[in-house]
């Protein structure tokens, strides 16, 4: 299946004025009462890049996705061993910053 870029035989960073010309050099080439199916191809190829909104929009819902296990290759591995920190840690951590009378139970009664 082709791309709208293809179709239109255009760049991915052609400007909105490129792709108008092209679209237009296109439909010149295959006229609707000549060719009504190339026709159609290549007007819905120029109604889904017209604007930049709509380049955006064909960018985001109709690229396709990336393979899970290309994704997983990006998230960077830890170096070395993880630690699990001790509960004592965790309380400490969590009672930082804690108001006086939270961090210290004494300090309550």
């Amino acid at each position: 299946m082709q791309t709208p870029y293809e179709v239109l035989e255009v760049d991915e960073t052609a400007s909105d004025e490129a792709i108008k010309k092209a679209y237009l050099r296109k439909v010149r080439e295959f006229p609707p009462e000549r060719d009504a199916e190339a026709f159609r191809r290549v007007r819905a190829a120029f109604e889904s890049i017209e604007t930049d909104k709509r380049r955006r929009e064909y960018r985001l819902f109709h690229c396709e996705p990336l393979d899970p296990s290309t994704l997983l290759k990006l998230i960077p591995k830890p170096s070395g061993r993880l630690e699990r920190p001790d509960a004592a840690a965790l309380i400490g951590a969590l009672l930082e910053g804690a108001p006086n009378d939270l961090a210290d139970p004494a300090a309550r009664r």
